[in-house]
C-alpha cells in the first residue's frame, strides 16, 4: 500500500514514520508540508492512503481532502488532527474522510488502521 503523509510538523512527520517502517508492504510514497504541490504528488505516486492534518501552514487541509476524494475517492484518507472538536469531525467526514483521530489521545490506532484498510484492499 502506497502511502502519503501531508503533515506540517517535522515531530509529528517522524513518528509516523517510526510507527510505519515497522509495518510490511505498506509504503510511505511523499511527506508534504503544506497543501501547495501535495495533490499533484499524490497523484503522481499512486498513493492508496493519505494522513492528513487539518491546520498546515498554507491552510486548511480540507479542501485538499475535498479535492481528492472528487478526482479519486478510492484512496483513503484519516485525518489527523490536534483539533477533534465535533464541528471540525463533522467537516472531515462531510468532506470525504475515512477515519478522524486526535494526534493527543488516537495516535497509537494509526498503525491497526492502515493494516486493516491494507488487508481489505486498496484500488491501485
Amino acid at each position: 500500500m502506497n502511502l502519503f503523509i501531508v503533515e506540517d510538523s517535522l515531530l509529528i512527520q517522524n513518528r509516523l514514520m517510526r510507527f510505519i517502517e515497522e509495518l510490511p508492504d505498506i509504503d510511505i510514497v511523499g511527506i508534504s508540508s503544506e497543501i501547495s504541490g501535495a495533490y499533484e504528488k499524490i497523484l503522481s505516486t499512486h498513493t492508496d492512503a493519505m494522513i492528513l492534518d487539518i491546520q498546515l501552514s498554507d491552510g486548511n487541509g480540507l479542501g485538499l481532502l475535498k479535492k481528492i476524494k472528487t478526482t479519486t475517492p478510492d484512496i483513503r484518507v484519516v485525518v489527523l488532527t490536534n483539533h477533534s472538536n465535533e464541528a471540525n469531525r463533522m467537516q472531515a467526514l462531510r468532506a470525504g474522510a475515512d477515519s478522524f483521530l486526535d494526534k493527543s489521545t488516537d495516535f497509537e490506532q494509526i498503525p491497526a488502521l492502515l493494516q486493516r484498510w491494507q488487508t481489505h484492499g486498496t484500488a491501485h
